[in-house]
């Protein structure tokens, strides 16, 4: 049961975890069938083979205390008893804590020996729970009592028990169904996706991010690559999840892998700016950037274009730069028309133009391009190519002030601080070199610093 964090109030703490619909499986065995049931028992065991390879046992293993989704999937809760050992295969003593019904013999000594085996006994409790009236299947009863062996030594550890299981379900699906046929899979995989789509991003139905994840993982655990490009996504930003940076690499590398260009993308724009605990890898960039925009992904293409540009982990080369940067421009990517621009007001790899810079910034900054609002501010500000207007730069200041951009702060302070531009507005300017000071910018410090010390 994955915890989100905790909640204090005056008289509470509160732990805030997945919520489990299909409430607890002492309340839901009547109606699950055995496949059901063999499966909960199996996913049990994994939880608990972690927590043992982590040197910790539960100590309450019971059907109150695993909890189910929607879908059946078990999720162990109630760690408050749990307790580390010294080694997940020795026993170590303590005072007998736990739910009698559900504790093992050797629980009932004198000094009582808790082990991995404690758990594997209230385990098997667990699963004698689940024998209703019916024909039980032979294999479930040879399991259940291995488990409830008296001496923990004959009892199977909880890896053999998943093992078992597995071989168990092996040959029902053999005997009965036979393998499901790739088609099948796919189209499972595509059905998982669809409902986690919907149910993530609330198209037609009540958002539910919890159960959205749930069926993309099933989704992507079968290898659909969109599945996993949309994981990579959820675990980049951490909504419904706790942020990973770790996983959303390993997502989109999966899909990447099978030539996803929206995960190649991602996964080489991570990879360029080395950002998001991502150490920056201009190779690595680069191999997945060239072959995303090779499928003529437009922000694969965008950024591919920039490295050229700028040469970052490649020789800068302005014709390259600008074969790329045309593709994406002429699928409606605003950075690229910006770049441009800049290309076309430096003449760089293009013969100098100020007419076609100022048009493709003027079409970027429609689109809410930072780089676009601060260079036409320039532009303005020192005349090139059009009329030096101070009034026209600070205008484009001013939507760079407002979108975070230190520079820009600093300026529309000074603006507004001499009465250049904008009316003079001392406050208003103060207010703006503070943004740009708390950013480092370092001339916006100096000047308050001087301003303080005329008001003082």
């Amino acid at each position: 049961m994955a915890c989100y964090g905790v909640d204090r109030d005056t008289n509470y703490v509160s732990i805030i975890t997945d919520y489990a619909e299909g409430g607890n499986l002492s309340n839901a065995a009547p109606r699950l069938d055995w496949e059901d049931k063999k499966r909960i028992v199996v996913e049990v065991a994994r939880g608990l083979a972690y927590l043992h390879s982590q040197d910790i046992i539960h100590r309450d293993i019971k059907g109150g205390n695993i909890l189910l989704t929607k879908h059946n999937e078990a999720k162990l809760c109630d760690f408050g008893i749990s307790k580390v050992i010294a080694s997940a295969t020795c026993a170590s003593s303590f005072v007998p804590k736990g739910t009698p019904r559900f504790m093992a013999p050797e629980l009932m000594r004198a000094r009582p020996a808790y082990s991995t085996m404690s758990d594997v006994f209230a385990l098997g409790v667990v699963m004698q729970e689940l024998v209703y009236e019916g024909e039980t299947p032979p294999d479930y009863m040879a399991i259940m009592n291995r488990c409830l062996n008296e001496d923990p030594k004959t009892r199977p550890s909880v890896e053999e028990i998943v093992g078992a299981f597995h071989v168990v379900h092996r040959v029902h699906d053999m005997d009965t169904v036979g393998d499901r046929t790739e088609r099948e899979q796919g189209a499972l995989a595509q059905e998982e996706f669809n409902l986690g789509y919907k149910l993530y991003f609330g198209e037609g139905v009540d958002v539910n991010h919890a159960e959205g994840v749930e069926m993309l993982l099933k989704s992507a655990g079968k290898g659909h690559t969109l599945a996993q490009t949309v994981l990579g996504h959820v675990y980049q930003l951490g909504v419904g999840v706790l942020r990973d940076y770790t996983k959303s690499v390993e997502w989109f590398q999966m899909a990447a892998d099978k030539g996803s260009a929206l995960a190649q993308t991602r996964l080489g724009i991570m990879y360029l700016t080395g950002k998001m605990e991502v150490p920056q890898d201009y190779g690595r960039a680069l191999v997945q950037l060239q072959a995303a925009a090779n499928q003529g992904d437009i922000e694969g293409c965008t950024a591919l274009g920039q490295m050229y540009f700028e040469g970052m982990g490649v020789e800068q080369n302005y014709e390259e730069a600008m074969r790329w940067l045309q593709v994406a421009a002429e699928g409606g990517s605003a950075n690229a028309q910006a770049i441009i621009g800049a290309m076309y007001n430096l003449g760089l790899g293009v013969e100098q133009d100020y007419t076609e810079s100022k048009r493709l910034w003027l079409i970027a900054a429609s689109q809410g391009v930072l780089e676009a609002y601060i260079a036409l501010a320039q532009m303005y500000h020192f005349g090139q190519g059009v009329p030096q207007d101070e009034r026209e730069a600070a205008k484009w200041w001013l939507k760079a002030a407002e979108e975070g951009n230190m520079e820009a702060q600093y300026n529309v302070g000074l603006c507004y601080n001499y009465g250049t531009a904008f009316p003079k507005n001392p406050f208003k300017g103060r207010m703006w070199l503070r943004k740009a000071s708390e950013q480092g910018q370092e001339d916006a410090r100096s000047l308050l610093e001087v301003l303080n010390q005329i008001l003082s």
